[in-house]
């Protein structure tokens, strides 16, 4: 057995660039770009982006929409898609 070789404790530091801070997140109005702020301490939206990007990838937003039991006659009637997101989130990316 060879005494030189051993784990290296801890983790490498990894260089801090404004670029390698920027996570891509796909989200249903397109790709985001998500900074995240070590520092702080609240964040407004904090993992929402993180979880519309689960709700896409899983299709699990498309599959409630669809399973939805609202059925509309008139003809001038909003998709259900539109009544169950009543309010929009705009991401800065």
């Amino acid at each position: 057995m060879n005494k030189n070789l051993s784990h290296p404790k801890g983790e490498h530091k990894k260089a801090r660039n404004s670029e390698l801070d920027l996570i891509p997140v796909d989200t249903f109005g397109g790709r985001v770009h998500v900074k995240w702020d070590s520092q702080a301490t609240l964040t407004p939206l904090g993992q929402l982006a993180f979880f519309i990007e689960f709700l896409k990838t899983s299709s699990l937003f498309n599959e409630w929409i669809e399973q939805c039991p609202m059925i509309f006659s008139s003809p001038n009637a909003p998709n259900k898609r539109d009544i169950l997101v009543h309010r929009q989130v705009n991401f800065v990316s």
